[in-house]
């Protein structure tokens, strides 16, 4: 009856126990915690476009060129003033007139007048100042996207970074799992008698130096990732969860297709093109700025004066001015502009020479990571089966513990290889679409659907 009575006990708290387990082991399988947050390539990208640093500062000095424009725009539109005095006066305004003094005018008289100012003609100063502005604005606005396109790669790089981090620790963790299972088997036939002890220092040695392997790869991982969290702006102490995509094999085109796309969509040629233009229109104003200006001013006045016929005037004024000497200033300025405009053009052409061999560069990179990956993809493959074939011909006593250990050494090897050339495809590619001046954020919003 006793033993009847432990065993229901035992029973009771073994179902108690498995409910326990399994409530548990549903609660660990909930959502991630609250210290996480998961990104997928395009949503980073959206991410550092809208928060980056470097896209916010040039960000604020295309807006500062716009204002530029507005500046440029005001001698072309016209100019309104206005003012009004109240003048106090010891004496009455008089006049001698023979024998007496006659009033001039009020003693303590107000005033007040309203001004139009309009530029007529200037040989085309004006115009050609605005549309500099503007063409400098579009310079702006090209760099602002040679940045956005310049964080956004640095972020793809990194991200991919990330993920082979995160497969480096798979690796290592496979190797420790290897290194464990076969020290498990020496144990075993150490026991039986098979082998001797010093046969199992072989295999804790490099148990431990694989530990070692695992602990600066999970370090190296969250170095990588706070290097992405800085990227999005976000606190260092969430945690980043990457989402991987697919290997791609593409089709690349050939070199001189490739350099003609650069050429035609890189902002970067774009800013130096709108640079030139600028220069060019600044010289042309400063070739006229001692050439005349016609003007009109027109308004109207109220003097108070109850001695005058008419207190108050309206008036039209059409005039022309001219500098006639400022020094040799303007000489000065229209060389410097054409020195500025020689300067463009050779660091435009720099541009382009470096462009092209950035396409070349990444083209070769993309060819040389689709051919390690081939190659490691095989090795991967037989140093799998490598490892599996020594474990049992070890376990049947017709095969040594160097030979085993060196086949999970080459498997690691193996992986390390793969994943190393797989991420480094990825971002070859990134860098050769980024160089071709191709849009990534649409690249690689097509890749995840």
């Amino acid at each position: 009856m006793l033993k009847r009575c432990v065993l229901g006990l035992i029973t009771l708290f073994f179902v108690f126990g498995s409910f326990s387990f399994a409530y548990c082991a549903e609660i660990s399988l909930g959502p991630v915690s609250e210290g996480s947050r998961t990104i997928t390539i395009s949503d980073g990208i959206s991410m550092v476009l809208r928060d980056s640093r470097l896209v916010k500062i040039e960000i604020s000095d295309k807006d500062m060129s716009f204002e530029d424009t507005l500046i440029a725009l005001s001698p072309l539109l016209p100019h309104l003033n206005t003012s009004m005095t109240k003048t106090y006066n010891q004496y009455t305004p008089a006049m001698i007139f023979g024998a007496m003094s006659v009033p001039m005018g009020d003693k303590d008289p107000l005033s007040w007048q309203i001004d139009i100012y309009q530029t007529l003609f200037d040989f085309g100063k004006s115009i050609s100042n605005y549309k500099a502005s503007t063409e400098f604005l579009h310079a702006r606005k090209a760099k602002v996207e040679s940045v956005k396109r310049t964080v956004t790669l640095e972020f793809i790089a990194t991200y991919f970074d990330l993920l082979e981090m995160e497969k480096m620790i798979t690796v290592a963790e496979k190797e420790v799992d290897s290194l464990t299972a076969y020290l498990t088997d020496a144990n075993h036939l150490y026991e039986e008698g098979v082998i001797v002890k010093n046969d199992l220092l072989p295999a804790r040695v490099k148990l431990a130096d694989a530990k070692q392997k695992l602990i600066a790869a999970r370090n190296r991982r969250e170095v990588v990732a706070a290097g992405l969290s800085t990227m999005l702006t976000l606190p260092l102490t969430e945690d980043i969860i990457v989402q991987d995509t697919e290997s791609m094999m593409p089709e690349l085109p050939d070199l001189a297709e490739a350099w003609n796309a650069a050429e035609a969509r890189r902002p970067e040629i774009l800013f130096f093109n709108n640079q030139i233009k600028s220069s060019i229109l600044r010289e042309r104003a400063k070739t006229v700025e001692n050439l005349p200006t016609i003007f009109a001013d027109a308004g109207y006045a109220y003097n108070q004066n109850k001695y005058m016929v008419h207190q108050d005037d309206a008036f039209i004024t059409l005039g022309a001015k001219m500098d006639l000497y400022d020094g040799g200033m303007t000489g000065a300025e229209i060389m410097k502009e054409r020195y500025l405009h020689k300067q463009l053009q050779e660091q435009k052409n720099k541009l382009v020479d470096d462009i092209r061999c950035e396409v070349k560069d990444s083209h070769l990179g993309v060819k040389d990571a689709i051919a390690k990956l081939y190659v490691a993809k095989d090795a991967l493959a037989q140093a799998e089966e490598n490892v599996r074939f020594y474990r049992v011909k070890y376990n049947n006593g017709v095969a040594t513990s160097t030979d085993v250990l060196e086949a999970i050494s080459l498997q690691t090897r193996a992986q390390t290889n793969y994943y190393s050339a797989d991420y480094e495809l990825k971002r070859s590619y990134a860098k050769f679409m980024y160089s071709m001046g191709s849009d990534l954020t649409a690249i690689y919003k097509k890749t995840e659907k």
